[in-house]
């Protein structure tokens, strides 16, 4: 005798800025997964690329008539897979991880790093909503952390969105030493990134910003190269538009300068790769880490090094879904949208 499919409610994407909450059959663990009842799921950059014009839907599943998505997510366990590598796991506990479909009511964690389900249990002093920002925290960390700022080195952070503070936020934690300059349009995240510790805060609507820089920390003439060079030790561009990309590399300090991207970009760059040649830049990308990573970013946050409450400024319920993408658009208003199913 067959069982009776249980359902969920579920936000599908049908078509570009077309986000439906629809009744969906509920995911099984499987034989080596973990199905998490969703608590909260936050709202990440790429999957807004993915909402606004159908791109970068490699972090959604594929169901009919459209797309599941959603991976900022924690919850508490509902089940689990009969031979899931999850050691000390039990059905009830509270977790956090990285998974694909969390914009639903119940998401399946399959089997990632190491082989086994990227979970991972939340402390007592860490909320859901927190956990929710955890894997934003993990690629902000994962980028300074290739950055390697010194004691006394000027890093200059452009776009002060969730990632753009997230690298404030490890900054002040654990490179206290390094003077943070943050460049953005919206002078909300400019306050927030103020608030985080950031020592000068630039908005990129009231002056230009390679003149100012230069003008304030020096600049030099460089062989090959059409324009001079500033002067910043390291530089992590977070805004993902082409100009900002080229600001980043005429920025960026001749021979020690180091450029982290960390922004996909919706628009295909057109780079002056002289600036790199010329200057000897370290140019580094950063996508991807590993479960050591997660853990001790969440160590950062349960310990109060890193609070992530001030970030979260907009709720939704799952029924408001297209409302949470809309307000996640509007980035003079909306630094982090979650929703909660």
């Amino acid at each position: 005798m067959q069982t009776e499919t249980q359902t969920m409610k579920a936000a599908i994407l049908r078509d570009v800025r077309d986000l439906q909450v629809v009744d969906t059959a509920r995911p099984e663990p499987g034989d080596d997964g973990v199905l998490v009842r969703v608590r909260t799921v936050g709202i990440c950059g790429t999957d807004l690329h993915t909402y606004k014009l159908g791109l970068f839907r490699e972090m959604s599943l594929p169901v009919a008539d459209g797309a599941l998505f959603g991976h900022e997510f924690s919850g508490d366990i509902a089940a689990i897979g009969p031979h899931a590598n999850v050691p000390g796991f039990a059905v009830g506990d509270r977790v956090t991880g990285i998974a694909l479909g969390a914009y639903a009511e119940y998401c399946r964690v399959g089997t990632g790093f190491g082989g086994r389900p990227m979970l991972v249990k939340l402390p007592d002093a860490v909320s859901y909503e927190e956990a929710a920002t955890l894997e934003p925290l993990v690629v902000s960390m994962t980028a300074v952390e290739r950055a390697a700022p010194k004691p006394g080195e000027r890093v200059l952070v452009i776009g002060a969105g969730m990632i753009g503070l997230g690298c404030v936020q490890i900054m002040q934690a654990c490179y206290p030493e390094s003077e943070i300059i943050v460049c953005d349009v919206s002078e909300k995240r400019l306050a927030m990134a103020a608030e985080f510790g950031a020592h000068r805060c630039l908005n990129a609507r009231s002056l230009d910003l390679v003149t100012a820089l230069k003008a304030d920390y020096g600049a030099s003439n460089v062989m090959y190269n059409a324009t001079t060079s500033g002067l910043l030790d390291v530089v992590i561009e977070c805004a993902g538009i082409p100009l900002t990309l080229n600001q980043a590399l005429e920025l960026a300090r001749p021979g020690s300068g180091r450029v982290v991207a960390v922004a996909l970009y919706e628009e295909q760059p057109k780079v002056d790769f002289n600036q790199v040649v010329s200057k000897n830049l370290r140019i580094t990308g950063t996508l991807g880490y590993g479960a050591a990573d997660v853990e001790r970013a969440l160590e950062l946050i349960a310990s109060g090094r890193v609070n992530r409450k001030p970030l979260i400024t907009h709720r939704y319920a799952l029924a408001d879904a297209a409302q949470a993408f809309e307000a996640q658009i509007n980035t003079a208003e909306t630094l982090k949208a979650v929703i909660l199913p």
